[in-house]
């Protein structure tokens, strides 16, 4: 959940600046405003998906390591599906998600184990 709310704050991120930076992207007097409106849906969306997965969490609110990971990750697929977006580029528009689900769980053990070195004699 947190990787989602954070690949939807880093696109509403994109959208943000790209509607005030980009012209080819609002190519019409509506498009900055609907740009703009886009990105806050997605940024609200984003920001109730994470307070679910942090109600989720109960007391492991605390540790980092249940954050950290999926925020990074998120964010990372979050650009690239902006990216992709903006350079409309339709038919690569779903593979960032799927690599999303398909790859998280080796991504997350590979930060996991940099983010928090194994201790005694398991190194």
């Amino acid at each position: 959940m947190f990787a989602f709310a954070a690949l939807g704050w880093a696109m509403a991120a994109v959208f943000v600046v790209s509607s005030f930076a980009d012209s080819n992207v609002t190519s019409t007097e509506a498009g900055p405003g609907l740009a703009r409106l886009f990105a806050g849906a997605l940024a609200l969306a984003s920001l109730f998906t994470f307070l679910l997965g942090f109600g989720l969490l109960h007391g492991d609110r605390r540790g980092g390591g249940h954050f950290l990971a999926p925020m990074a990750t998120g964010a990372v697929v979050g650009g690239l599906e902006a990216a992709l977006f903006l350079a409309t580029a339709g038919r690569l528009l779903l593979l960032p998600p799927i690599l999303l689900v398909l790859v998280w769980r080796p991504v997350r053990r590979r930060a996991g184990r940099l983010l928090r070195p194994a201790s005694g004699l398991s190194r």
